[in-house]
């Protein structure tokens, strides 16, 4: 028999293992394909799933026996610098300086937004996201703007039928909207909720492009409290979100114009 030391090392190492199979090819998997990979009894792999899902670093996926990684995995990654460019860190700082709102950067996390870098606004009224939180999808400017770089037969996928979770009575809950609504991002370029995730909370969103190395999306917004959104200053955020990182280079008033 092995030392205790010995049996923990052991376990630890197989757990990691079982992490490392998934992947952005790969997000879900039964217990049966891991045992599989690993060549591991599929007892011993059921009880270091069980161990992970406990500890939140593995999840079932809602409605199935298949895994997924879990939040605590997301609240991990949500710590790691975003791979974006110098010109996409600038433009987000230019964002931010010029309209002093707060800015945020996101990616998909199955039907949520998850939040992986914030700029906050200066003002005493803001919006204060936290890195690591997650938002449902269907109803903020960023989840919209992330679900539109899909097919509309994954995106369904992820969503579900509906209804959705109505947050406001302006939040889409039908998917007939839903679709309406993406092909909209699509043909625009902008994603904008106004009241749909929370009453008095506006947000502006688009998709950065290339991807990551790693293949994964990102998309930025700007969150704005509805009382400080006058027309004016709606039509400058949209007009410097659709100019891309070159907002920095020119300047909002030329960008704007």
């Amino acid at each position: 028999m092995l030392p205790p030391s010995d049996t923990a090392s052991r376990t630890l190492v197989r757990g990691l293992e079982i992490l490392r199979l998934f992947s952005a090819q790969r997000p879900v998997l039964m217990q049966s394909q891991i045992a599989a990979e690993l060549g591991l009894p599929l007892p011993t792999v059921g009880r270091l799933c069980r161990a992970l899902v406990t500890n939140g670093f593995l999840e079932l996926q809602a409605g199935s026996r298949r895994l997924q990684l879990g939040p605590e995995i997301r609240r991990l990654t949500a710590t790691v610098p975003p791979d974006m460019n110098d010109d996409g860190r600038r433009w987000m700082r230019s964002l931010n300086e010029h309209f002093d709102e707060e800015v945020n950067l996101a990616i998909l996390d199955g039907a949520h937004t998850l939040y992986i870098d914030t700029t906050p606004s200066t003002r005493r009224l803001g919006v204060n996201t936290v890195i690591g939180a997650r938002a449902p999808a269907h109803c903020t400017a960023v989840g919209k703007c992330l679900l539109a770089q899909l097919d509309d037969g994954i995106v369904r996928d992820r969503l579900g039928p509906g209804p959705y979770e109505q947050r406001t009575e302006k939040t889409i809950v039908r998917w007939t909207r839903m679709r309406e609504e993406l092909a909209h991002i699509r043909s625009t370029g902008l994603s904008i909720s106004i009241e749909e995730f929370e009453t008095g909370l506006a947000g502006f969103a688009v998709p950065i492009f290339p991807r990551t190395a790693d293949g994964v999306q990102l998309a930025l917004s700007i969150a704005v409290p509805t009382a400080r959104l006058q027309s004016e200053r709606s039509g400058a955020i949209e007009s410097a979100l659709l100019a891309g990182p070159h907002f920095y280079r020119h300047g909002v008033d030329d960008v704007a114009k």
